[in-house]
């Protein structure tokens, strides 16, 4: 698979007879969804969004019009480009895509603590997900950090760099 595009959607079953199907959104960002917006496949092949029912998540498809088309899509997931994902979804102030915070190292007190290996998202908030550092010698290969203000002191995109607090007594208490 190709590392510059990001999983969006899943797409289910066919709603009606039009080809429309069912979209199911695997991003936080629904305004990507609207006529002439082209996804991929896993093998590159190009989808295009005739019209998007944002209330019940329908979409159909150039080219998929009929419910003997539209049978074809079930179960493809759909990727969108890195570069068009920052373009066409707006993010808010502290607010950063998942493929830019995973991959970036954690520090405290200038200690690599690991890499951030996946997001999980919880009833309160989100969990980074964290690979221990060889270098830290400790019996874990994993631990989590609250994405909270308490535990992230901040966020360096640019350098792929996460400073922490209070992350090492999560690590010592694994």
């Amino acid at each position: 698979m190709n590392n510059n595009l990001v999983q969006v959607a899943k797409l289910g079953k066919c709603v009606g007879l039009k080809g429309y199907v069912k979209l199911h959104n695997l991003s936080d960002f629904n305004e990507q969804y609207k006529k002439g917006a082209r996804f991929f496949d896993k093998n590159q092949k190009i989808y295009t969004i005739k019209t998007f029912d944002k209330s019940r998540s329908i979409v159909l498809f150039e080219g998929f019009e009929s419910i003997e088309l539209a049978r074809n899509l079930t179960n493809i997931t759909l990727y969108q480009s890195i570069e068009l994902t920052r373009q066409t979804c707006k993010l808010k102030k502290d607010e950063y895509f998942y493929f830019d915070i995973i991959g970036c190292d954690v520090y405290e007190n200038e200690q690599k603590l690991g890499v951030v290996e996946d997001i999980l998202e919880s009833g309160a908030g989100f969990l980074f997900c964290i690979r221990c550092d060889e270098s830290l010698q400790v019996k874990v290969k994993n631990f989590y950090i609250p994405y909270v203000d308490k535990y992230i002191q901040k966020i360096d995109i640019e350098n792929k760099k996460i400073l922490s607090q209070f992350a090492l007594d999560i690590l010592e208490n694994s």
